[in-house]
């Protein structure tokens, strides 16, 4: 087992370091976290503590890398695919769409990658982890999107394929509210269902009776303003509020539910996420995983 059960694992802030990490933990297979954050963000990240305690022989090994510093992104993909230790990369913004990937998978039209998993011949292949989790976390757990008009606020990084899901589950209309437009998108949406965009909250004329809304801005693009808004606006009616931030509790969720509203922290699907990964790794090197069951409670204990 990992010595990082039961402790933080430290984050690498460089190539370098990670290659030095690989080389001291010879004997252990991986899977990367790519992401760029503050120090903060990085001591309130939860998975650095859970992802570390499912499967004995895996470390969960976060790496820090600024956006756009593609010369160390391209040396990460490069390491990883020639690599025996590395079995997966789960990446976050600002990397998800980064210009390095679409050339390294030969496929400029890529974007929005959360997952990269060997395959049998041992290649990095993308892998969605968000759309179908948030989808399954969702009519297990809260409903169901047919005959619902669903508003989903923040379309980059993790919205966009979680729209692509959501159109496919028949809601009345699907409103996308980005403040960069989104016509292609629409276009490529509307051929399954409704579709409208906004450029924000204030300009979506709402009188529906069903209304699913989803926060996938977090709270760096959240419209605030608008957000509250429209809570108030809809306040006692029983409607559905998720935001998808994975903390357990978030005061505008609190809020909502002050405000009647059924409303949900993306807790939920944030460990069906992981799961899903981990799963997909338990399978590439040949071992069973623990119940979904068991991982929620080891993901709740260190959230």
């Amino acid at each position: 087992m990992n010595e990082f059960f039961n402790k933080k694992i430290p984050v690498c802030n460089s190539v370098k370091e990670l290659k030095e990490f690989l080389a001291r933990y010879s004997k252990f297979k991986f899977c990367l976290y790519l992401a760029y954050k503050d120090p903060d963000d990085w001591d309130r990240s939860t998975s650095r503590v859970y992802m570390n305690q499912v499967i004995a022989d895996l470390i969960y090994l976060p790496v820090n890398i600024k956006k756009d510093n593609n010369d160390s992104l391209k040396e990460i993909y490069r390491i990883s695919e020639s690599s025996e230790q590395i079995v997966a990369i789960n990446q976050t913004q600002p990397h998800k769409s980064n210009s390095v990937l679409g050339k390294w998978l030969q496929d400029d039209s890529i974007v929005n990658i959360d997952a990269l998993i060997k395959d049998k011949n041992k290649k990095l292949v993308p892998y969605d982890l968000n759309g179908p989790s948030f989808v399954g976390w969702f009519k297990d757990e809260v409903g169901q999107f047919q005959e619902k008009c669903v508003i989903l606020l923040g379309v980059g990084g993790v919205g966009e394929p979680i729209a692509r899901k959501v159109i496919e589950e028949k809601p009345s209309k699907l409103i996308l509210v980005d403040i960069v437009p989104k016509n292609e998108l629409c276009a490529e949406l509307s051929k399954k269902g409704i579709i409208e965009y906004a450029s924000g909250l204030s300009e979506i004329k709402l009188n529906d009776n069903k209304i699913i809304f989803i926060n996938c801005a977090g709270k760096e693009g959240v419209d605030e303003s608008g957000t509250n808004e429209l809570l108030m606006k809809f306040k006692e009616r029983g409607f559905i509020f998720v935001d998808l931030r994975p903390h357990l509790q978030i005061d505008i969720v609190e809020k909502a539910t002050k405000l009647r509203w059924k409303a949900y922290t993306g807790h939920g699907m944030n460990a069906r996420n992981d799961y899903s990964l981990l799963t997909k790794i338990a399978e590439l090197i040949g071992i069973v995983l623990m119940p979904f069951d068991e991982f929620k409670k080891i993901v709740a204990k260190a959230s």
